[in-house]
This record gives C-alpha cells, sequence and structure tokens, in this order.
C-alpha cells in the first residue's frame, strides 16, 4: 500500500461497509439517474455513474434491499468528491444530508 493511500485511509473517522448495489439517484426535476453503490459509511455513500456529477450536486438517493424484510436506504446527499475512472464512467463521494 502507497504510503499516501494509507494516510488517507487512517484519515476516515467511520467504517465503510463494502456494498457494490444498483441504487439511482433521484434529481430536483425529477428524473432518475442509475448508479452503482460502492460503499457505505455511516455518514456517507460512495458511487459511480456514467453521468458526469458536479461538486455540491444534491439528489435523493435509494438502495433498495436485494431481498428479505429490509427498508430501503433513502437518504438526501450532497456530492463532496469527484474522479473520472474511465471513458464515461466517474466516481463520486457523497455525505448524507438527510436520512429518511
Amino acid at each position: 500500500m502507497r504510503t499516501t493511500a494509507r494516510h488517507y485511509e487512517e484519515k476516515r473517522r467511520y467504517i465503510r461497509m463494502q456494498v457494490d448495489a444498483p441504487a439511482r439517484l433521484t434529481m430536483r426535476d425529477g428524473s432518475m439517474i442509475p448508479i452503482t453503490c460502492i460503499d457505505l459509511s455511516s455518514h456517507g455513500v460512495q458511487f459511480e455513474m456514467r453521468e458526469p456529477p458536479f461538486d455540491g450536486m444534491e439528489a435523493e438517493f435509494l438502495l433498495e434491499p436485494g431481498g428479505g424484510p429490509v427498508t430501503p436506504l433513502i437518504a438526501r446527499i450532497r456530492v463532496c468528491r469527484v474522479t473520472e475512472t474511465g471513458t464515461d464512467t466517474f466516481r463520486a463521494g457523497a455525505t448524507f444530508e438527510t436520512l429518511s
């Protein structure tokens, strides 16, 4: 592991749970964008999408359970970090503004 990566990981305050599951964003205009949820923490989420998000973007985040008696995770999020990971693929980190 590179020193900078380890240093960044050590600075995290919250444990992240790896997810790799389909989810979606609902924008203020009502449009829905399919995303892939990469990981979750108690205060935020990391996801991949095909459209370029922008810092400060707000949306409703929905992660539905794969089965069983589990309620979906619905949260208002604000994007705080964006990186391009490949051709037409973007990874974004977002904080939970509110949980429903």
